[in-house]
């Protein structure tokens, strides 16, 4: 369209450009995440902020700043369609994966976040495939949990792993993974293990990379939630990973010192708290008469030497609903996923879990605990009880199993078979070096000969049948396991 045969009278001047931020004079009528356009129509910014005099934007590109500027009277907005899946776009919805442009109705990327009244209590399970998490950290449908800890230990693949499992599960949830502030190595090496897992099936992918503008990587967070809420509007469930919030907190950080806004704690707007609430708050499962579908959000936030202290880390903590926390000693030990069960914490998950899951593993943590202070104990005393060695033999059987490779997940009730076998002893007089071969055949086994006893349980109900068929079952396991040791 073009606006000067339009009649639209408001016509904006740059009057000065840095670093992606604009200072635009003669749009005395806009408002907070308008979008602007060129005089053909063609996307050039979004307004962050004004005063009595100047309007202040983020634009997408480099800028002439003889060319005039025109408000659009809409919210930031891009096309959202079910075409998304599968795709890698840009903030701007344009394609980022070599086919084309997904031609839809767009769909502002800013919302108020749904009402109490408008939603439900989280009840129904998020399964992420990985042991630690799925038995004592469960994660709910519409629950926000974030995953957080230093450089390179393992956070995105943890999301990843996440959504990669999403693919083996029978109730489906479209995944959005939102890439922020990243090198384009990093990005790229995200967009391949998804691809190479088939996970791009139900995924959808908006990169913003540290060589993209202070806008893209600002508004990346944003366009992923927008798509996510138009899945949750049909009724289905989506889960949003944005990796990751620390860098967006630096963006908006540099935005805020280039439009010269006070400063606060460690040189952040005082803002940033509200900026990432309003992001997170929209998460959440609907009521039924609202559609009944949730969106999951799983931040991800970079440490600096563990200090969970500082600004950024305690906002977020106090914003979501627990936390994931990595741990760089664990991560040393190569004790994978580094996950820190002590610090660590899901708040709203444990209602979801599901129930047969729940009852078998609900002794984990507490069996962990009592091994770590009878470790101590061992090393003050030379002798300790028959009992005391059989609690400390199941913690470290525990912590031995709950160790996974990448890219390897489990479905939830394949860990049902694995701690009830814990639970009845069957591994209790194999050693230490024996352990993970009876749990790779216990998995092998369900996963061929035994697919039927998976499809019982499903049903979520531990009947006195299904723990009758789970124990025999097991025994087979063992009898089997012994007979392939001896050959």
């Amino acid at each position: 369209m073009n606006h000067h045969t339009s009649g639209v009278s408001e016509i904006g001047h740059i009057k000065s450009y840095y670093f992606g931020v604009a200072t635009i004079a003669g749009l005395p009528r806009v408002f907070v995440h308008e979008m602007l356009t060129f005089d053909d129509g063609t996307p050039a910014g979004v307004v962050v902020g004004y005063d009595e005099d100047n309007v202040f934007a983020l634009m997408f590109g480099k800028v002439d700043r003889a060319q005039p500027i025109f408000r659009s009277n809409q919210l930031y907005s891009i096309p959202i369609s079910d075409k998304l899946v599968g795709r890698v776009i840009g903030v701007q919805g344009q394609p980022l994966d070599g086919k084309t442009a997904v031609t839809a109705n767009r769909i502002p990327v800013f919302a108020q976040a749904p009402g109490i009244i408008d939603r439900d209590p989280v009840t129904r399970p998020l399964i992420t495939g990985i042991k630690i998490i799925d038995t004592m950290l469960p994660i709910g449908r519409g629950q926000r949990e974030l995953i957080i800890g230093d450089r390179k230990i393992g956070k995105t693949t943890i999301a990843m792993d996440t959504v990669i499992h999403q693919g083996v599960e029978s109730s489906p949830i479209k995944c959005i993974y939102v890439v922020c502030g990243k090198t384009a190595q990093e990005a790229e090496e995200v967009v391949r293990i998804l691809e190479e897992h088939d996970a791009l099936y139900y995924t959808t992918i908006v990169a913003a990379t540290a060589n993209d503008s202070l806008a893209a990587q600002y508004l990346a967070p944003f366009v992923g939630t927008a798509i996510g809420e138009f899945y949750r509007q049909q009724g289905w469930d989506a889960l949003v990973v944005y990796d990751d919030l620390f860098r967006h907190a630096q963006t908006y950080r540099d935005i805020s010192l280039l439009l010269n806004r006070a400063p606060g704690r460690e040189s952040y707007p005082n803002d940033v708290f509200s900026l990432h609430a309003g992001l997170l708050e929209r998460a959440g499962q609907m009521s039924v008469k609202n559609g009944g579908g949730s969106l999951t959000a799983l931040p991800i936030m970079e440490t600096q030497e563990g200090d969970i202290s500082a600004f950024v880390p305690t906002n977020l903590i106090s914003i979501t609903d627990g936390q994931i926390y990595l741990d760089r000693g664990l991560f040393q030990k190569r004790f994978l996923p580094a996950i820190n069960v002590g610090l660590s914490v899901s708040r709203i998950g444990g209602q979801a879990q599901p129930p047969i899951l729940k009852l078998v593993t609900g002794g984990l943590r507490l069996a962990l605990a009592q091994e770590r202070e009878l470790q101590k104990l061992t090393q003050l005393e030379t002798e300790i009880s028959k009992d005391a060695v059989g609690k400390i033999k199941r913690g470290e059987l525990i912590l031995e199993l709950i160790k996974q490779e990448k890219h390897k997940t489990l479905t939830w009730q394949e860990q049902v078979v694995l701690f009830r076998a814990v639970e009845e002893g069957y591994f209790d007089d194999l050693e230490k070096d024996q352990w993970a071969k009876l749990e790779d055949l216990l998995l092998q086994l369900m996963r061929t000969k035994y697919k039927e006893l998976i499809l019982k349980i499903e049903g979520e109900k531990l009947t006195e049948s299904i723990s009758k068929d789970i124990e025999d079952t097991i025994a087979q396991f063992k009898r089997e396991f012994v007979k392939n040791d001896d050959e």
